[in-house]
């Protein structure tokens, strides 16, 4: 005998598969450089004492090095690559203004300063270094 119990139950039953779809199709891995989905294709890599979730991106665009000081950075500092970043103008008035910032310090701060707000901007450790030699000299 069907009752309006059991009704029920087959209704809560037949909308879990629907969920459990939906969930399987969301990408909730993010990646810990750029903060972007890493689903499918992830990489872990070794950053400090723990382990994290690498995009396939930031994978190939860094090294193991750069990964990591970016995660310490980013965990002491806030923030994750190209968070600020506005494509168009970013590279040329970011980069001087980044130099004209690392002039004005004396201090060993200077350094993490510079290299936090250049990751914020999506400017690579190598490009930061570039322009900064170009720029001072």
């Amino acid at each position: 005998m069907i009752t309006p119990e059991h009704i029920e139950e087959e209704k809560s039953l037949s909308f879990a598969p629907e969920l459990i779809e939906k969930k399987k199709s969301l990408s909730f891995v993010k990646c810990r450089i750029c903060h972007k989905n890493a689903n499918p294709e992830i990489t872990i890599k070794k950053m400090g004492s723990s382990f994290g979730v690498i995009c396939k991106k930031c994978s190939k665009s860094f090294t193991d090095r750069d990964i990591e000081l970016m995660h310490n950075i980013f965990c002491a500092y806030g923030g994750h690559f190209s968070k600020l970043s506005n494509s168009k103008e970013v590279t040329n008035s970011k980069l001087r203004e980044i130099t004209s910032d690392y002039k004005k310090r004396d201090t060993i701060e200077n350094e993490v300063e510079t290299l936090h707000s250049a990751f914020l901007y999506g400017i690579r450790p190598q490009q930061l270094v570039k322009s900064l030699k170009l720029l001072i000299n």
